[in-house]
């Protein structure tokens, strides 16, 4: 007999998607600091290439001290415990949110990220947009529960509601552009500082936290879906030539 090729691992190929993703930004951003919110086993940060990296996450799921130097941060705790702790001063050129898919905890997330920014960071939301119903779901355990009882158990993809801070992002953040990247790897929404001229649709953060699955069906303009090629073509015409701060530089106001 002859050994059969091994199935590919999901998860290798969800990393290299998004650290390919990453680090084309990084490149033609000429990005130097790297700022990630959930690391999960690790695959994505340790591909990303930039000369400073920092990883936040509650429990690392290997002994960083295997990995860590002094361009290579390891912060182990929750991430409102990181941003409470970090310097004001402190700014990344690019920021991947990948924490608890929860609104919430998302949003806040990129709310505090913005605070670490400068005028030409560039962020990437993970898994905005939900496969399906189930998947759109706060709770994980309920997706599966859910998906299951309607016999449809043969998927485990699970979103949380981040959707939702898209529609903080349209809302709320108006000096705020955005793209919502598909057809290649995680859905993922592509940030960047830019006029959007864009007027508030929902006007309320509590009617955003209650969107359902099928409100945002019904509203799917919002997440404004285009391929990888458009999302980044149109983030790097907008920064154009934004300076960026220097390694231990205050960012420009």
């Amino acid at each position: 007999m002859t050994d059969q090729p091994e199935e590919p691992d999901p998860w290798v190929a969800q990393y290299e998607f998004t650290s390919d993703r990453l680090n084309r930004l990084a490149g033609a951003l000429g990005a130097r600091s790297y700022l990630e919110i959930g690391v999960h086993t690790g695959g994505t940060f340790a591909r990303v290439r930039a000369a400073e990296r920092t990883a936040v996450d509650p429990a690392f799921p290997f002994p960083v001290s295997d990995h860590e130097d002094e361009v290579t941060i390891f912060a182990e705790m929750a991430s409102d415990e990181f941003f409470a702790g970090l310097p004001a001063s402190k700014a990344y050129d690019l920021i991947f949110i990948d924490g608890l898919h929860t609104f919430e905890q998302a949003y806040r997330d990129l709310c505090n990220s913005i605070v670490h920014s400068h005028p030409g960071t560039v962020f990437l939301l993970d898994d905005t947009l939900p496969s399906d119903v189930y998947s759109s779901l706060p709770d994980p355990e309920a997706a599966f529960a859910f998906r299951a009882a309607a016999g449809q158990d043969g998927s485990a993809a699970w979103h949380g509601d981040t959707f939702k801070v898209v529609f903080a992002v349209h809302d709320f953040h108006l000096a705020l552009d955005y793209r919502t990247i598909v057809g290649a790897g995680n859905p993922q929404t592509l940030v960047w500082r830019s006029s959007s001229g864009r007027r508030p649709l929902l006007d309320s953060l509590e009617k955003i936290s209650r969107l359902t699955y099928f409100d945002m069906i019904n509203e799917f303009h919002v997440l404004r879906q285009s391929d990888e090629e458009t999302a980044i073509a149109e983030c790097l015409a907008a920064l154009g030539s934004v300076p960026r701060p220097a390694p231990g530089q205050a960012p420009p106001a």
